[in-house]
């Protein structure tokens, strides 16, 4: 188990949201260096991808305080941990209003100085119309809710490492459109900034390795480290998990209270967001269904693996891009060690478990996010190619949540699977 452990640190130090340097992908950032040699010939252009469900899209955001939870990195000892989180929810088709800007916040990223180097080489040339709120969402902040259905699924959705939640524009409003409300956590620390409603930005937060350590200390230090992300992750959810039960019963001025169907709630993470899902999944049975793409932990583990031996209780789908002869940050036998403790851990979740691995061309770890659309930069075969790519993965998540959490059918989930660029097996028992 520790030496499982120690590899499975060194795995999850890679997981950011986008994660350029895994599997064969260039450790520089196409976003700044594409960016860079658009600017010059071009201006740079970015449009998101049309929803593909019938309802429109409204959008509000909450800061919400943990009284439970110290925040142990506030330099205020009295202070607890405070999330902000972004409610997409399903309004009226073709619903009336001026579109939201696609990253609230960014004119304070920009004005620190700390975060905006971060924020301009995340988004290269564009993170001028980010500042500028050129860049839209189709969402409409705080648009009245659909009237129909009476209550909406919910979906819990986390990021990975030095991310955001609002780098999953594309399959929010995917989600959303077809009916479901998305409540996107920003993990404040986890975040590359997260931007509170009273201005201040509190960026992502790197622990300095204190000096004369031994390498068994650095080894005992990096399994505390992750262990704790990963447990303050899913604790992020299960609080707003408990938040949106609150507000949906009594919350006054809540615009979706009574709305939100609690009994029909899933939690999806991508990268590290994908261990904080599970781990949120494995602690709590309220959650009732749980997605992970591209959230495990090769060459460790698939699900997160704690002291108390809690495994799924939901059905879960693991949407994985296929490694198979791509160059990997381990050996080849590690590989296969980790397929056999992945197989190992997805025999044991419940019916209705999926695992999916998906190959198409230029799918990596960040093409779930918005990350590689941006990144193509108007380029005409790099943004065709990103799209296909949102549109692949998100179709699965979509099949999956419809499925277990509306039980509707799910040919795309039927082995083998309608699609030629993945390979899909069922789980269960």
């Amino acid at each position: 188990m520790n030496r499982r452990l120690f590899i499975f640190i060194l795995s999850i130090a890679g997981l950011t949201g986008r994660s350029p340097g895994l599997y064969g992908q260039t450790g520089q950032s196409p976003a700044s260096s594409s960016g860079a040699q658009v600017a010059a010939t071009q201006q740079p252009a970015f449009k998101l991808p049309d929803p593909s469900g019938p309802f429109g899209i409204g959008r509000v955001g909450y800061e919400w305080i943990d009284a439970s939870r110290p925040d142990g990195y506030s330099a205020d000892p009295q202070a607890h941990r405070a999330l902000m989180a972004y409610l997409w929810y399903p309004t009226a088709p073709g619903a009336s209003g001026e579109k939201a800007p696609y990253l609230p916040g960014a004119k304070q990223m920009d004005a620190d100085l700390d975060v905006r180097p971060q924020m301009k080489d995340e988004f290269g040339a564009l993170w001028p119309l980010m500042v500028s709120g050129e860049i839209k969402s189709h969402a409409i902040s705080d648009a009245p809710a659909s009237k129909t259905p009476q209550q909406f699924p919910v979906v819990l959705l986390s990021h990975g490492l030095g991310g955001t939640s609002l780098e999953y524009t594309s399959l929010i409003e995917d989600l959303v459109s077809h009916g479901y409300v998305v409540a996107a956590i920003e993990h404040t620390y986890t975040a590359s900034a997260v931007v509170f409603p009273d201005g201040r930005v509190v960026p992502a937060h790197h622990d300095t390795e204190p000096a004369g350590l031994s390498r068994e200390q650095r080894w005992q230090r990096m399994i505390e480290s992750a262990m704790l992300e990963i447990s303050r992750g899913a604790n992020d959810v299960l609080f707003v998990l408990s938040k949106l039960e609150d507000l949906n019963k009594s919350g006054q001025g809540f615009p979706l209270r009574g709305r939100l169907d609690m009994n029909r709630v899933a939690a999806v993470g991508h990268s590290a967001g994908g261990g904080f899902a599970t781990r949120a999944c494995q602690l709590d049975a309220r959650i009732r269904a749980c997605v992970s793409l591209d959230g495990e932990m090769p060459p460790a583990v698939a699900f997160p693996e704690y002291p108390d031996g809690k495994r799924m209780q939901q059905p879960v789908l693991l949407l994985e891009v296929d490694q198979t002869g791509k160059r990997k940050p381990f050996s080849e036998a590690q590989f296969a060690d980790f397929q056999k403790k992945e197989e190992e851990q997805l025999d044991q979740c419940p019916v209705g478990s999926y695992h999916v691995l998906l190959n198409a061309p230029g799918l990596f770890h960040g093409s779930f996010s918005d990350y590689w659309l941006f990144a193509a930069n108007g380029d005409p075969a790099k943004t065709e190619e990103a799209l296909h790519n949102l549109r692949l993965t998100e179709s699965f998540t979509l099949a999956f949540l419809d499925k277990t959490l509306k039980g509707e059918k799910a040919p795309l989930l039927v082995e083998p699977s309608q699609s030629p660029e993945a390979k899909v097996k069922a789980y269960g028992r």
